[in-house]
């Protein structure tokens, strides 16, 4: 409530306007998917934010797919919640590239 507030939001958020998505998990836990590294790789290039490849990562993949098939309406407003985790990224240094992180 105090976040809604905070930035203008009114209404009522129902649990209807809430919807699960497994269908971006991939073939398990701390395993990648394509959509994962390439959604890291972008936020990265150019916004400068840090996913990370378990959680957030797979959540943005899942959100980009989502907006590249048109599943949302062009004014709508998109929120989402970046939950930290950015640290587990050090744990994929080959498959992120990272210089001076391969193993």
């Amino acid at each position: 409530a105090k976040t809604a507030e905070h930035i203008g939001a009114t209404g009522t958020l129902k649990r209807e306007h809430i919807v699960a998505n497994s269908d971006y998990v991939g073939p398990g836990y701390g395993l990648p998917t394509p959509g994962m590294v390439e959604a890291v790789k972008l936020l990265a290039q150019t916004e400068g934010i840090l996913l990370d490849p378990v959680y957030t990562g797979k959540g943005m993949a899942g959100l980009i797919d989502h907006v590249r098939k048109g599943a949302f309406r062009k004014d709508s407003n998109i929120v989402f919640l970046h939950t930290g985790g950015s640290a587990g990224l050090f744990g994929y240094p080959d498959m992120l590239e990272l210089p001076g992180y391969a193993a």
